[in-house]
């Protein structure tokens, strides 16, 4: 339930996005002659190797340093870069820029093979665990690395021999292989979910990651490449904490709870009514409530209840009680979400996790009530207080960390929350300080903000001192395992599979977290919307790509009333139809033989989204086309031009006027996390643990909140 239920929204971008600007994506093909393998290493010739000394300027990447060697650290890199160039074709591409991804982030990140999708479908592969471990501590985590690299020092003369035998041996027949399956394998999709790590990601990386935990990244195996440490930029300490695993089978052996029994509060049967019409328990501040309260403030309202503040007696400190509503359909989900809270903190009762800790519960007058700890004003209020200025970049990097550990935690229970949004993430400390406000990012994003034409640079913002958080809101929870409603999570930060029907589990919540770190960082929703079909065509214009046609005919099949009315029908040849139809072919006019179909072209347009058409409503069509794919819009919306269609440097170089080299690497890679989030097919949306483990959480950035 959340505290604050009538929230008012700003309306409308003010900014509009051309969709025409987006370049064209680059596809990884396979090398199908001599004459593409010369193309290719002319490519790669082009690649930057930003190898930045601490005591080289922003302005020496001038626009020639695309095609021309980079500024080195020592005579000693030649040589390193000379042994690249000749290892080059030993590396196997794994993505767009010709880069392997295991081998580019080793055992600290490797990009999970479940966001590796085609137009064709999806190509499922091995799931790949080989994050450095978030559960050791600094000097667990040091030790195991150290011994990494002694058994990869071990192989690494037997691995290369045998990479290089490999390679002589099949040199003769890759031409004659490629060129049989050059019809055959269907052509590559660049995704939001692909690689595109090059080396310049690499050492811009290397030289900005904070925590230093993880060990060297290579390039390849003989061509390590040494951390190249300037000063690290700074980071606040919720973006570094780790997440306590526990053992599956400690979590598999235990039973569910079942109902949790509420202790019932005697009371005078002559006192004057409590409940309003509705069921709602009646405020009355400065009275006593359950013999052992008083009623201090009312914090909020919603449909479960109401939330007020107050002062226990015994224990001599504040507290926080959801009463709710004298209803036995609220009663009913107030004992499940009881039961969610009692689950929480049976495995974590020192709340560690930033979940919402249960204190006690009883039953008073008709009314459940839950006790839990006294916390501050909601992301969302805070937002709202600030004038809607965007958080810096520092506090949403401490944010998320927190939120994706307290949802991972949650997915290793089982459970779902399924309503995640600004609303139900408060604060521990809402104390702020008000600060100038310099970051340009910050005043780009207040200043396209669509509630207001006369807005002024802002001069100053409130900065929050502390951005320690805590998750609420577990009514609408619910195990894996057990009966799912249709329709969950609110409108702005529902999961596209919920909207379709197809079906949602844990990566919903991973959906919502993407449309919350939106919001913070532009000041306002990302899907402002209330309809279904204007929803459906905003995801596919910031995702970048048309909803899998996999999920639609699911749709359909579930005759779902988005598959059915706003998508076109499936195309069937006549190869694949039923054997068995009727006769009435043979009575059949004779002109329909003549009657030729562009096959190709009629399957491409089955199962499309139908937008816009000649009944769609102008102001639809106008809120979509203000957005763009996530890169472009989000960069756009903070005062950058950066497009994943290029190298990092490459887009630095567009940048540079307006952002030093480490903050647009914090922007960067937190751009990289966003477009994993937002993945329409649930099936290749980033897990928890996989988003709690991305680099982003190692970098530093210098702003309002850090400096």
């Amino acid at each position: 339930m959340s505290l604050i239920t009538n929230r008012k929204r700003p309306r409308g971008f003010s900014e509009a996005f051309d969709s025409a600007t987006t370049k064209p994506k680059s596809t990884g093909g396979v090398v199908v002659s001599n004459t593409t393998d010369m193309d290719s290493a002319a490519q790669q010739a082009k690649t930057i190797h930003l190898n930045f000394d601490p005591t080289i300027s922003d302005s020496n990447l001038s626009s020639n340093s695309i095609n021309t060697s980079p500024p080195l650290y020592h005579a000693s890199h030649v040589q390193q870069q000379q042994q690249q160039q000749q290892h080059r074709s030993f590396i196997n591409s794994d993505s767009d820029t010709g880069l392997n991804t295991n081998l580019l982030f080793g055992n600290s990140y490797r990009i999970s093979p479940l966001t590796r999708r085609y137009s064709s479908g999806a190509i499922s592969k091995p799931k790949q665990h080989a994050f450095t471990n978030p559960f050791l501590s600094a000097e667990e985590a040091a030790a195991a690395a150290a011994e990494e690299v002694f058994i990869a020092e071990e192989d690494e003369d037997e691995l290369e021999m045998e990479d290089h035998e490999q390679n002589v041996d099949d040199e003769d027949d890759d031409d004659l292989i490629i060129l049989e399956e050059r019809d055959l394998i269907p052509k590559a999709k660049r995704n939001n979910s692909d690689p595109v790590f090059d080396q310049d990601a690499l050492v811009a990386y290397n030289m900005f990651n904070v925590n230093n935990q993880a060990p060297t990244f290579e390039i390849g195996k003989n061509n390590p490449i040494k951390k190249q440490r300037t000063s690290s930029l700074p980071q606040l300490p919720q973006a570094k904490c780790f997440y306590n695993k526990l053992p599956n089978n400690y979590i598999l052996q235990t039973p569910k709870l079942g109902n949790i029994k509420t202790n019932v509060i005697p009371h005078q049967s002559n006192l004057p009514p409590c409940d309003d019409e509705n069921g709602h328990y009646i405020i009355k501040i400065n009275e006593p409530f359950a013999n052992r309260f008083i009623i201090i403030k009312l914090l909020g309202q919603g449909t479960f209840g109401k939330v007020v503040q107050c002062f226990d007696k015994v224990n001599r400190e504040h507290v926080a009680i959801k009463i709710i509503r004298n209803i036995q359909k609220y009663r009913d989900a107030a004992k499940i979400e009881l039961r969610i809270l009692s689950t929480l903190k049976k495995f974590d009762n020192k709340n560690a996790n930033h979940c919402i800790h249960l204190r006690e519960c009883f039953d008073y007058r008709g009314h459940i009530c839950i006790v839990t700890d006294l916390l501050k004003i909601s992301l969302y209020d805070f937002l709202e207080n600030n004038k809607f200025i965007p958080f810096p970049g520092s506090h949403i990097q401490a944010i998320s960390k927190q939120l994706i550990r307290s949802v991972t935690f949650l997915h290793d229970l089982n459970l779902i929350h399924t309503d995640l949004k600004p609303e139900n993430i408060l604060l521990h400390d809402d104390n702020y300080s008000k600060k100038n406000l310099l970051t340009s990012t910050i005043i780009s994003a207040y200043m396209k903000l669509g509630n207001s034409n006369t807005k002024k640079v802002p001069k100053y913002s409130k900065i929050l001192k502390d951005p320690l958080i805590q998750v609420i809101d577990f009514g609408s929870a619910i195990f894996n395992d057990e009966y799912h409603s249709s329709i969950v999570s609110t409108r702005h930060y529902r999961a596209p599979e919920i909207v379709l029907g197809t079906g949602w589990s844990f990566p919903c919540d991973m959906w919502s977290i993407g449309c919350i770190l939106v919001e913070l960082i532009i000041g306002e929703p990302l899907f402002k919307t209330h309809d279904n079909l204007e929803h459906l065509a905003m995801i596919e214009k910031v995702c970048g790509y048309r909803i899998d046609k996999s999920m639609v005919k699911l749709s359909k099949k579930k005759e779902n009333e988005c598959g059915l009315e706003y998508f076109t029908n499936e195309f069937i040849d006549d190869d694949d139809r039923s054997e068995n139809s009727s006769d009435d072919s043979e009575n059949s006019s004779d002109d329909d033989d003549d009657l030729i179909l562009d096959h190709e072209s009629t399957y491409q347009n089955s199962l499309v989204l139908k937008f816009p058409t000649s009944s769609t409503p102008q102001k639809f069509i106008n809120s979509v086309e203000e957005l763009s794919r996530i890169d472009l819009f989000i960069s756009s919306r903070i005062g950058l031009a950066i497009d994943f269609d290029y190298s990092l440097s490459a887009n630095y170089e567009k940048n540079k006027g307006v952002i030093n080299f480490g903050n647009f690497t914090f922007w960067w890679f937190f751009i990289d996390l966003l477009r994993k989030l937002f993945i329409i097919n649930p099936e290749d949306r980033i897990e928890a643990i996989e988003a709690l483990n991305h680099p982003w959480f190692n970098l530093g950035i210098e702003d309002e909140g850090t400096l």
